[in-house]
């Protein structure tokens, strides 16, 4: 996780009011994390290790409809192999007025982090970001940022 990426969370949690219960599918600590932003918070990931509560696949997630106020998928997008599954999973899991916030990173930042797969722009991330109600997304220091409301 970058400092923008900290610091990007920070400024949404303030601006919206983002409180509840909040799920980090991608928790994982690399460089960083969020999980001191919030106080009921559950990291996820496929991996076991730092800042990881559950482990479990983001193509399945294991919680009942509506669970979620505020769903994070933070730097993880590039490396999922069906992204638009976790997408509809996050849809799933999030209560009816809740925030998704979802960064990746941008077309020409260098491979990290193998597997790395994917690169987004603005349009991949307007078009991730369509099923919310509201939504918007920014290029933003060598990543896509953007955030939903179902």
């Amino acid at each position: 996780m970058t400092p923008e990426v900290y610091e990007w969370v920070k400024e949404a949690r303030d601006t919206f009011a983002l409180k509840g219960k909040v799920l980090d599918i991608g928790s994982l600590d690399i460089q960083g994390n969020v999980k001191d932003l919030f106080d009921d918070y559950i990291g996820l990931d496929l991996l076991a290790g730092s800042n990881v509560n559950v482990r479990a696949d983001a193509h399945a997630l294991p919680y009942p409809n509506g669970s979620f106020d505020v769903v994070l998928c933070l730097e993880m997008l590039e490396h999922d192999t069906n992204f638009f599954q976790t997408i509809a999973e996050v849809q799933r899991v999030l209560k009816k007025g809740g925030w998704f916030l979802l960064t990746a990173r941008a077309n020409g930042f260098p491979k990290h982090c193998s597997p790395d797969y994917w690169r987004f722009s603005v349009e991949a991330f307007s078009l991730l970001l369509s099923p919310f109600e509201v939504h918007s997304e920014a290029e933003n220091a060598g990543g896509i940022f953007g955030w939903g409301r179902k």
